[in-house]
């Protein structure tokens, strides 16, 4: 019985991940995870972290500090995000020192509220998936973000590598999977090179 369910939820899985354009989501699409509404109830802020942020704090956030920053924008409530959240940190862990990574949230876009208790959600979500670097949760209009961090596609995940200088060194639209982690870390040393 266990197998037939485990067969179930994995056809499902699959299904939907199908029926999705190149496994994005779209804000609207998908309503939390149980243990986000529970982490939501929480009043701690995790040791990784999560503030909301304006435009201005988002830019000064992605700016890299002498070292690449890899950027990735999640949402709780999209799933191809979360999945992929095992694979960055393996990223993270693999980059050590050399690059700095920061996760940006689109959670408000979804599901609006009180960034405070929003961001405290995001940051135990995190916790709760061995995340150990930091998120920011964008506050404004969706349009702001995809402008001021150049975004043409504007469905999440997505993964940025950006070199010292601020450029765009490196740029995935979708989910990071076990494959593009070499990639992801090889693009982190090669834009720490060219600086």
């Amino acid at each position: 019985m266990a197998l037939r369910a485990l067969v179930r939820r994995g056809l499902e899985r699959l299904a939907r991940r199908v029926a999705q354009d190149d496994l994005f989501e779209r804000p609207g699409e998908r309503t939390p995870p149980a243990v986000v509404a529970a982490a939501a109830r929480r009043d701690t802020v995790s040791a990784t972290g999560c503030l909301p942020v304006d435009v201005e704090a988002l830019r000064a956030a992605m700016r890299p500090a002498g070292r690449p920053r890899v950027v990735n924008h999640w949402a709780t409530w999209c799933e191809p995000c979360v999945e992929e959240l095992p694979r960055l940190v393996r990223a993270a862990a693999a980059c050590g020192d050399e690059a700095d990574f920061l996760g940006v949230s689109w959670d408000l876009f979804d599901h609006p509220g009180d960034p405070t208790a929003r961001a405290r959600a995001v940051a135990a979500f995190a916790d709760s998936m061995g995340v150990g670097y930091p998120s920011v949760l964008f506050t404004g209009a969706p349009d702001a973000l995809f402008e001021a961090c150049g975004l043409a596609v504007h469905q999440v995940p997505q993964t940025l590598v950006l070199a010292p200088d601020g450029r765009v060194a490196w740029h995935r639209h979708g989910t990071i999977d076990h494959d593009d982690v070499p990639l992801l870390v090889a693009a982190v040393r090669a834009a720490a090179g060219g600086a």
